[in-house]
């Protein structure tokens, strides 16, 4: 195997190793809170299976030395046993060698050596290695027997000297094993102690790490909802919470995300329904006071026109008429603007039904228009009137849409503002388009990028120096309201066009009235 691979001075090893903690870690945040305790106990589980087996093949190897060992004892036991008969035997023939009988030498050697060969074959059953041959001197017994002599017997006592050194070697060989097979006994009893050892030592290291690093995981996340809830409480509810887990805690802070974002949509709606209101408010103020205004300097220019209309009476009866030049009709025509502007203010003021009702569209736009006119803002400004004489009737809520006019007519004045080397303009159309009522509001101001106009609805979100960011959006809220769309294009430099679409009322049967 390289030992290279993975190691310090490999970046390769580094990334790869990196890139498989990282594939892990995803791979772990995806798994629900229950699978993972279901997935740890099934690991515990498999830990303790695979320790035990561990265990039960040491201590299988353990017993098989052990047993070994006893053996090797009981055979040394049955060795000296057959040792002792040698023994026995050697003594027998030591103390017969002074007699001149080797005929009873002879049968005193083979009654011992049947005891001998009784002792051998009990061993040879039981421990096979273990025996001794002894056809040698059988078959020298067994000639001395047939013609006892000092040679045979000498012969036959050399065989036996002969197993009894045979015997001598078995008896140290077994020993040498006993003491090679306690000390193989001794080795695998430290081993398997210190793997035992090792094995609970790095379960609980590894058990310690993965609890250890599935709470601090958790931890950090629970601290991420935490800061989101509490800057939800402080209002802060635009940016989202990045998503890290897909467990339960990830199904939460999805739930949180969610949370915020319907909040702050509930949060723009009531914006947008205070400011409706604020301006439904507004306009019977000011209508209040256009009232009060038109009544105080109506019946002033009343009396003055009256006063005029006498003295054009009396000068057309005396030496010559009025001329159209002369002071006392230039009086009387801004008399008569007054009166109109009067006018205007009064009809413009007036408070309007909330509820929707049959509307001219076009009185609609040339009231609004009329008053946005005296606006500073609107005084270098062509303002062009396309308004189609066949328009039909909508149904609509007056004061609603007199308000999405003025704001649009209102954010034209305000790009033209920087418009150069052209005369700026405005045009307001309406026709009727498929079946439905067109309102057109164009200009050549400025224009926006597609970044800006990606996010001209946005409650909040504005351009402008001085702007709270809810003219576009309170116009897209009141023509939605009325069943209607609002669509913008614009190009920088060249101008910006809003077209809305409004339907056209329809009786039961689903007609176009």
């Amino acid at each position: 195997m390289n030992s290279t691979i993975g190691s310090a001075g490999d970046p390769a090893g580094h990334d790869i190793t990196s890139q498989s903690v990282a594939v892990i870690d995803q791979t772990v945040s995806e798994v629900p809170l229950r699978t993972k305790g279901f997935l740890a106990f099934i690991a515990v589980a498999i830990y303790a299976v695979l320790l035990t087996t561990f265990t039960f093949n040491k201590k299988a190897e353990l017993v098989a030395e052990f047993e070994r060992l006893q053996n090797l004892y009981k055979a040394e036991e049955q060795l000296r046993q057959v040792d002792a008969t040698a023994f026995h035997i050697v003594m027998a023939v030591f103390l017969n060698s002074n007699k001149d009988d080797e005929k009873a030498v002879v049968q005193r050697f083979q009654s011992n050596l049947e005891l001998l060969k009784k002792k051998n074959n009990d061993l040879t059953m039981r421990y096979p290695a273990a025996g001794v041959n002894l056809s040698r001197i059988e078959q020298a017994v067994s000639k001395a027997a047939e013609h006892p002599s000092p040679g045979d017997v000498a012969i036959m006592n050399s065989e036996l000297l002969k197993v009894k050194i045979e015997i001598t070697q078995h008896i140290d060989e077994s020993r040498k094993e006993q003491e090679a097979t306690a000390e193989r006994f001794h080795i695998l009893w430290d081993s398997a102690a210190l793997a035992s050892l090792l094995f609970g030592l790095i379960g609980l290291l590894l058990l310690g790490a993965i609890i250890g690093l599935f709470f601090t995981r958790l931890t950090h996340d629970l601290h991420i909802l935490k800061a989101r809830a509490l800057g939800i409480i402080r209002g802060q509810r635009d940016a989202s919470m990045p998503v890290t887990r897909n467990d339960e805690v990830g199904e939460l802070m999805q739930a949180v995300n969610q949370m915020a974002s319907a909040l702050d949509e509930r949060e723009k709606e009531l914006v947008i329904a205070r400011q409706k209101y604020f301006h439904q408010e507004k306009m019977a103020a000011v209508g209040a006071l256009a009232a009060g205004v038109a009544h105080e300097i109506g019946n002033p220019i009343a009396a003055m026109s009256g006063v005029l209309q006498e003295m054009a009476i009396e000068q057309s009866t005396g030496r010559r008429k009025v001329s159209e030049g002369s002071k006392l009709a230039l009086l009387q025509a801004n008399i008569h603007r007054l009166s109109a502007i009067t006018r205007e203010i009064s009809e413009f003021a007036a408070p309007q039904p909330m509820e929707r009702q049959l509307l001219d569209l076009n009185g609609l736009a040339r009231t609004t228009t009329g008053l946005m006119s005296y606006d500073k803002r609107m005084q270098r400004v062509n303002l062009q009137l396309n308004l189609d004489s066949q328009l039909p009737a909508i149904y609509g809520v007056a004061d609603q849409l007199t308000q999405v006019i003025m704001n649009l007519l209102i954010n034209a004045a305000d790009a033209l503002e920087t418009a150069q080397a052209r005369d700026p303009s405005i045009t307001l159309r309406t026709e009727v388009l498929d079946g439905n009522v067109r309102l057109t509001v164009a200009d050549n101001g400025c224009g926006m990028d597609q970044d800006t106009l990606n996010r001209v609805f946005e409650a909040f979100f504005t351009t402008k120096r001085k702007g709270n960011g809810l003219g576009l959006s309170l116009c897209y809220s009141i023509i939605t309201g009325h069943g209607g769309t609002i669509e913008i294009s614009s190009t920088p430099g060249v101008g910006t066009q809003v077209q809305i679409i409004l339907p056209l009322p329809t009786d039961e049967e689903g007609d176009t009235l």
